[in-house]
């Protein structure tokens, strides 16, 4: 009898383990971010080597029925990393899912799997299918800021350029077909913000937009003037320093048109 009870209590707590390990997706998100904010604006100091002039991909995850982000389950499946990320799958997460620090953007991307699509196998059977998933949205939305908000709304990166909140907010919700969407902020001051993240809702398999829950929806930027910073342009090298990167003899016409520049 007591070894029946300890059977239907390791059988209990096996099922548990699987049930925790593969919960019901409610929904997906596709959480983008604007990488000026991240890596200058932001109170958390991140290096960035590049800082491109277009949002970049965050998160591509699950979320459970209290809108709890679902990661870190168990992955059964053995990957041929190599096979997965094939110059088409690089050629297809680089532009919306670049890296911006120096690691290497398949470490990236194979870390999202473990933490996050690992928790997705119900709608994405591998990470094959798990990406071409967020190329699919990415594909939808196309290039966040040029097509929807300098196209359509006059919205452009500019330090100096202050709009309201319900403007990018309306923005946005052109872009979900008018479902609730949610952005957050870096704060200025209390009345000012620099424009951060953006959430986009889909439905469980990532084919539509859908209303973000409320939970996400309350953790929207409130400050009413919002900035999109832009970011710096790159530093030109000096007239002598690109010389001396191109191999060209510094003959002495050369050393006075350099000079003549630096003065």
């Amino acid at each position: 009898m007591k070894m029946k009870n300890f059977s239907l209590l390791l059988l209990s707590l096996t099922l548990l383990f699987i049930s925790a390990c593969s919960q019901n997706i409610q929904q997906m998100q596709y959480v983008v971010r604007w990488p000026e904010t991240y890596c200058n604006k932001d109170t958390t100091k991140v290096v960035c080597n590049q800082i491109p002039l277009k949002f970049t991909l965050v998160g591509f995850w699950g979320t459970d029925s209290n809108a709890q982000i679902l990661k870190n389950c168990k992955d059964t499946g053995e990957h041929d990393w190599n096979k997965v990320f094939d110059t088409t799958m690089v050629n297809k997460l680089n532009p919306f899912w670049p890296s911006l620090t120096t690691q290497d953007p398949k470490d990236m991307w194979k870390e999202a799997w473990k933490t996050y699509g690992t928790c997705t196998i119900q709608r994405f059977t591998g990470p094959t299918q798990y990406f071409n998933g967020a190329a699919r949205v990415a594909g939808e939305i196309k290039d966040l800021l040029q097509d929807h908000l300098i196209k359509s709304d006059g919205i452009v990166p500019c330090d100096s350029a202050v709009y309201k909140n319900v403007e990018i907010l309306n923005s946005f919700k052109q872009v979900s077909k008018n479902k609730e969407v949610s952005f957050t902020c870096t704060n200025i001051n209390s009345t000012h913000a620099y424009l951060n993240q953006v959430t986009f809702c889909r439905t469980n398999d990532a084919k539509h937009f859908t209303n973000c829950p409320t939970s996400v929806i309350n953790r929207r930027c409130s400050v009413e003037n919002i900035i999109v910073p832009r970011p710096s342009p790159p530093a030109p090298a000096s007239s002598l320093q690109t010389l001396q990167r191109t191999g060209e003899n510094l003959r002495p016409n050369s050393i006075w048109e350099v000079l003549r520049q630096l003065i």
